[in-house]
């Protein structure tokens, strides 16, 4: 399903991706890979024809203006790429797809939080926190990229623990890897 949502000025319409939309995200994702991880394109495929839900894209103007896929995994939803084309409202579209993840995580009764990961050097650091995102760990896994910092936010209170996945105020970027 779409969503289309007015955000500044212009609406912006989020919606599942398709195969025929694959080449133009990944040249979104090519122009920003120095700061994203890399996904091979066929997971790309796999994802578009399989889980379309975890894809998401957002469009302005008849053009693709960025794009988030997340896993769904459980009690632990993550988002592994955000990627947004560098322009005056790209925070806002940034925002605007995180909270539709989020909004599509909450719907399994299962998922309790999300999480996602972002190299220190980077300014969507603030951009996570502005999100609604708390650091939780540093993690170091000998990239040449440097390390990266972990962050949680909360979908549904838990009483049950969730080891690794939930901030814990005496792990804080202490350096211990995680998921």
């Amino acid at each position: 399903g779409a969503a289309t949502v007015t955000c500044c000025e212009a609406p912006t319409l989020i919606r599942h991706a398709t195969l025929a939309d694959l080449r133009e995200l990944d040249a979104l994702r090519r122009a920003n890979q120095e700061a994203v991880s890399f996904v091979p394109f066929s997971r790309y495929e796999e994802v578009a024809s399989r889980a379309p839900q975890t894809l998401l894209t957002a469009w302005d103007n008849g053009d693709m203006t960025g794009y988030c896929y997340w896993t769904a995994g459980l009690p632990v939803g993550t988002i592994q790429q955000l990627v947004i084309r560098a322009d005056a409202r790209r925070r806002e579209r940034g925002l605007l797809l995180v909270e539709t993840v989020i909004r599509l995580m909450a719907q399994d009764p299962r998922r309790y939080g999300a999480s996602c990961r972002c190299r220190l050097d980077l300014e969507a650091v603030d951009f996570w926190k502005a999100a609604g995102f708390a650091e939780i760990r540093l993690e170091d896994h000998g990239s040449q990229r440097g390390p990266s910092l972990r962050f949680y936010r909360e979908l549904k209170r838990t009483l049950l623990p969730l080891g690794p996945f939930l901030p814990d105020p005496r792990r804080a970027r202490s350096g211990r890897p995680g998921p």
